[in-house]
């Protein structure tokens, strides 16, 4: 690992209040506080409008976590989905967010997933691929009526790029 990309790591690893060590988890000895900026808020009025302000807000809450230092480009995707047949209507957001190649992405993404679980999100679901993506699926709330759902993922597949993929749909919005 370079001298930029240890220091960009070390950096990360600062912000989200922890120390560097081989698990992903912290040990009983250390301690991730809670970002009360991760806490999703769900509306009285629950609006497609009111539902996309919030998921935008927490998008740009989790991709606040990486220094800005390793961040190359975010591309931002964000739209209102209508109810089909069998699904309500959402308020869905993408981000894709290329970092300096020398970062590990998988590393990264498994930090921020423990601030995020510190912050109250719990993981649903956690696998690594056989290509070495991590992806791990959240929801923010007990309650899958007022519940955020995340997915996160750290991909090093492509030589020369570092690239972590943020997926988050809002709670269902009333019929």
């Amino acid at each position: 690992m370079s001298a930029l990309a240890a220091a960009s790591l070390a950096a990360l690893l600062t912000v989200s209040g922890c120390t560097a060590s081989e698990t992903p988890r912290p040990s009983a000895t250390q301690s991730v506080p809670a970002d009360p900026a991760l806490t999703t808020v769900f509306p009285t009025d629950f609006t497609g409008e009111a539902a996309g302000a919030e998921t935008v807000r927490i998008a740009n809450a989790i991709v606040a976590l990486l220094p800005a230092t390793i961040v190359v480009h975010v591309d931002n995707t964000d739209k209102l989905v209508a109810a089909t047949t069998s699904s309500g209507s959402y308020y869905g957001v993408l981000r894709i967010i290329s970092l300096d190649p020398n970062n590990d992405p998988v590393a990264i993404s498994k930090t921020m997933v423990q601030k995020l679980e510190a912050s109250g999100w719990r993981i649903r679901q956690s696998s690594d691929s056989g290509t070495g993506v991590h992806l791990v699926t959240l929801s923010s709330n007990r309650k899958p009526n007022i519940s955020w759902l995340l997915q996160l993922s750290g991909d090093p597949r492509v030589s020369g790029q570092s690239v972590i993929q943020l997926q988050l749909v809002s709670p269902d919005l009333p019929g």
